[in-house]
């Protein structure tokens, strides 16, 4: 079973999808919220860590910063989990069921409003006795407004343990409806390349220099330079099918914008209009220059169509026993800091 700090790592990635972003950046608000929710969810469940290994204090001020502490990083959890489901998955419709409810009141009896709780139209107060304070619990004395005094014991270990199975089944149950989106998504493009529109860029490039090196007169060359664009404009146009766009990554943005330039100028060339490029060896250079773009635009819509080859990947990654470090280029996906 995976654990809420495993689940939490594959909301965060996919929350930082290049497709995932144009929506969740729309409302900055949102956006926000929704890494707060995941900063609280996975802290809380530090503190309840820190309460479950470490030693329960003799002093009896340290115990009661314990079980407020617990009990009100319990509530806090919960209310972080609703806002994160409705900000990453608005279709999933997630109650708080009868142990998440339990938990609440047990707070809200003791730690959240002990001097005055009202539940279903009963007015009480309420307080923890004293010497009943232990690692496991404690003993909760209740004064209801119209009967005599009540005792319920609160098993504060106990409730951490249920809210923490029930946190990870909530999430994993996010998860699987999340990959299997995904997947689907995935399926419906998977036969489609985004490399096929590159299938002529190499010898579109081939005549270029061939025509540029001999000085001869424009033949394929006017060809391959609107290829070239040809094949940008049919690149983009099945990015947007993915529900993606040239500026969703950066690094297409970039190469997109370095390419402009020296494309618009060798086309002008080829085409014997006034241009930037005053003789073949300077066409040569552009040209070079042109082709490692398209080589690093290439490389990127590989990374692409091999992703959607594959499915999601897992919650909890399979362990490798081979380990390297690999330096590479940035992550072609955006990901704003939030």
């Amino acid at each position: 079973m995976p654990t809420i700090r495993e689940l939490s790592r594959w909301i965060r990635d996919y929350g930082h999808d290049a497709r995932r972003l144009p929506r969740l950046f729309a409302d900055r608000f949102v956006w926000h919220q929704l890494w707060t929710a995941m900063d609280v969810i996975d802290d809380v469940d530090s503190a309840m860590t820190a309460y479950l290994d470490h030693e329960f204090p003799g002093d009896t001020g340290e115990k009661y910063l314990r079980f407020y502490g617990a009990l009100q990083g319990l509530f806090l959890q919960q209310d972080a989990l609703l806002d994160l489901i409705k900000a990453i998955h608005p279709a999933k419709n997630i109650g708080l069921n009868d142990v998440l409810k339990d938990i609440r009141d047990a707070r809200t009896a003791s730690v959240g409003h002990p001097t005055q709780m009202r539940r279903k139209g009963v007015l009480s107060a309420h307080g923890i006795v004293q010497n009943s304070m232990r690692k496991n619990g404690f003993e909760l004395l209740s004064y209801p407004q119209k009967d005599g005094k009540t005792f319920q014991y609160v098993p504060v270990r106990e409730l951490i343990e249920k809210q923490r199975a029930e946190v990870v089944r909530i999430l994993s149950e996010v998860v699987e409806d999340l990959r299997a989106e995904e997947e689907d998504h995935r399926s419906r493009f998977r036969e489609v390349k985004l490399m096929a529109v590159f299938g002529q860029v190499s010898y579109a490039f081939e005549k270029i220099f061939e025509e540029i090196r001999r000085d001869s007169g424009p033949v394929l060359s006017r060809w391959a330079v609107e290829h070239l664009r040809q094949s940008l404009d049919e690149f983009g146009t099945l990015l947007k099918a993915r529900g993606l766009n040239v500026d969703s990554y950066d690094s297409i943005e970039y190469l997109y914008n370095q390419i402009d330039h020296p494309l618009t100028e060798l086309t002008k060339f080829v085409k014997n209009e006034p241009s930037e490029i005053l003789s073949s060896e300077s066409a040569v250079v552009f040209a070079e220059a042109l082709r490692q773009y398209f080589d690093e635009l290439q490389q990127i819509a590989s990374e692409i169509d091999h992703e959607y080859e594959a499915p999601p990947k897992p919650v909890v990654l399979p362990e490798r026993s081979d380990v390297h470090v690999l330096f590479t280029t940035p992550s072609i996906g955006k990901q704003p800091t939030p």
